[in-house]
């Protein structure tokens, strides 16, 4: 009869442990790039719209895509207080070349996160379309949680 007890008492420990566990790692997990096109490290044609997707609504604080070292590209970017999952935007025509695109966003927890990605633009490239991004291996691009 006690080993009965003690095993109702260690199954009902676990489980508000796991319960406790997973309602962490809901709590802090943060807003993260899902996919975009063009992709991360993708080689692109002349790709003729920038999409941002996100894991939720965003607020978007910044957003810019810049050729080479400095060179940055105007294409109508405005910060938005009103929160939106996917961000697309109408590119001008892109030079050929590395091309590097920051983010910053305030997630639904509050938190001001950014991040960024490249994708190269190259006659012998592909044309663009979405792609994933990955999270948590050791080549994503990386992004910061403020």
């Amino acid at each position: 009869m006690r080993l009965n007890s003690w095993f109702k008492s260690m199954l009902l420990t676990c489980g508000v442990a796991v319960l406790a566990a997973a309602f962490s790692a809901t709590a802090l997990a943060h807003s993260v790039l899902s996919s975009s096109m063009p992709g991360d490290k993708a080689t692109v044609t002349a790709p003729e719209k920038l999409e941002l997707t996100f894991n939720e609504p965003v607020r978007v604080l910044r957003l810019t895509v810049v050729h080479g070292a400095a060179h940055q590209i105007e294409f109508g970017f405005t910060p938005s207080t009103e929160p939106t999952q996917t961000l697309s935007y109408e590119l001008p025509v892109m030079m050929m070349g590395a091309h590097t695109v920051n983010w910053t966003v305030i997630g639904s927890d509050g938190h001001t996160v950014n991040g960024t990605f490249g994708f190269t633009v190259s006659a012998e490239g592909a044309p663009a379309h979405q792609m994933m991004h990955s999270h948590g291996n050791s080549e994503e691009t990386p992004h910061q949680h403020h």
